[in-house]
């Protein structure tokens, strides 16, 4: 278990952060969709900094590979998110992405340990915003 791993349960989620920022603007809570369109606008600069991080080609074909899959899932992701069934398709979406995490870190060619560490920080903020974001959904009927 990574050191990053326990700062990151430390830490609030993006989502949390959306919500008390709008509470206290506002006076009240964003939808879930306002709070799953600032967790995927944000996700999606992560993970182009993992990118940036490994030297792109210097991260392997198959890490690249599943991060390009990341960014198209996040963009549907993003795109599903204010469609009329975006509480039945956008969990599967997410779920997607979260079950690519781990075949993207065991795929990652990087030698500098700072970068690697970076990177798996990077992940973990990925998939802990997912599990917010998706504990944000509704329950469908």
């Amino acid at each position: 278990m990574s050191v990053f791993s326990n700062i990151i349960k430390d830490l609030e989620s993006f989502a949390a952060k959306v919500e008390g920022a709008f509470k206290k603007l506002f006076g009240e809570a964003p939808s879930w969709i306002t709070i799953a369109q600032g967790v995927l606008t944000y996700l999606g600069p992560i993970v182009v900094t993992i990118l940036t991080l490994g030297g792109g080609s210097a991260l392997g074909d198959e890490a690249n590979t599943i991060i390009a899959n990341i960014k198209t899932d996040l963009a549907t992701a993003l795109a599903t998110v204010t469609t009329a069934d975006a509480a039945t398709s956008l969990p599967t979406l997410l779920a997607s992405i979260q079950s690519q995490l781990p075949a993207l870190l065991a795929a990652v060619k990087v030698s500098n340990p700072a970068s690697l560490s970076t990177i798996e920080n990077d992940v973990s903020i990925i998939d802990t915003e997912l599990t917010a974001l998706l504990n944000a959904v509704p329950a469908t009927a």
